[in-house]
This record gives C-alpha cells, sequence and structure tokens, in this order.
C-alpha cells in the first residue's frame, strides 16, 4: 500500500480538505490488492471521501467495506458517517451498534453512539411509545437543543 498516500489522505480529512483526500484516497486503492488486509478501511475512507464531495456512490463503496468487515471499527464509523452525511440517521445508527458488536472498546465508535442519541427507553413501557402521555414525558425530558452535529464531528 501506499501508505504516504494513505497518511496524506488522513491529513486532507482531518483539515476537511475532501477533494485532495478522495484523490489521495484512490491513489492508495489503487497500491494494493482487494486481497490485502487494508482494503476494506482505505476502500471505506474513499466512499467516505466521496459522499463529503456529494458524489453518492461513495455510499455504495463504504457499505460494500462494511459488509465484509469483522474486525476493524473504523470501517463502520465510516460507514455510519457516510449514512449520516446522507441523511441515512437510522442506517447510521445501525452502522454504530454494528461496530460496537466487532469492536465495543473502539472510543470513537462509542462516542458517536453517544452523540447520535439513540432513542431511550419509554418513560411508561406498559404504554406504546406513541401514546400521549409517553410522548409528553419524552419532551419533558428531551436534552437541551445541541448544536448540530456534523461528519466531522462524528469522525474526530
Amino acid at each position: 500500500m501506499d501508505t504516504q498516500a494513505f497518511q496524506n489522505a488522513l491529513d486532507a480529512l482531518e483539515t476537511q480538505d475532501y477533494r485532495a483526500a478522495e484523490r489521495a484516497f484512490k491513489l492508495a486503492l489503487n497500491s494494493i490488492d482487494e486481497s490485502d488486509a487494508q482494503h476494506n478501511i482505505v476502500q471505506s475512507y474513499y466512499g467516505l471521501a466521496q459522499v463529503l464531495n456529494a458524489d453518492s456512490n461513495g455510499l455504495l463503496f463504504c457499505r460494500d467495506a462494511a459488509s465484509n468487515e469483522d474486525s476493524n471499527g473504523d470501517v463502520l464509523l465510516n460507514l455510519a458517517a457516510a449514512e449520516f452525511h446522507s441523511d441515512n440517521r437510522k442506517r447510521a445508527i445501525e452502522a454504530v451498534q454494528q461496530g460496537l458488536k466487532i469492536d465495543p472498546n473502539h472510543t470513537r465508535l462509542n462516542e458517536a453512539c453517544a452523540r447520535l442519541d439513540c432513542r431511550r427507553k419509554c418513560c411508561i413501557a406498559f404504554l406504546s411509545r406513541a401514546h400521549k402521555l409517553n410522548r409528553l414525558l419524552g419532551r419533558l425530558r428531551r436534552r437541551p437543543v445541541q448544536p448540530e452535529l456534523t461528519v466531522h464531528q462524528l469522525l474526530y
């Protein structure tokens, strides 16, 4: 793998230069074989960079990489960020939860789970979630409004 291109891409992604990140991740992805152990992580970063550059095909790259992953939580974090950026909040939460099954000690996945604010349990368990009393109590205990969550906050 072209480690210099991969590191340059990570640096560009962190500084939010998504075009440069996409180009560098493409170089790194082209430099490795599909059977390489690092292929899924590079492919997921490449797909994320594409999504951040408004190319919806990147979501397919992220999903493909995540479907083959069984050990690296970063792949699923990238998928969650791509899904979140594409306004697929439910799928983003599912990706985070799947990533936590693979790597329960992954700090950024745990932080992403907290930031995405998964649904809490109902206030009154024997009533349905849609019941008026549960909805009223849920609104009362809802957290104060926080600034809008961005993909960059999920990743770093």
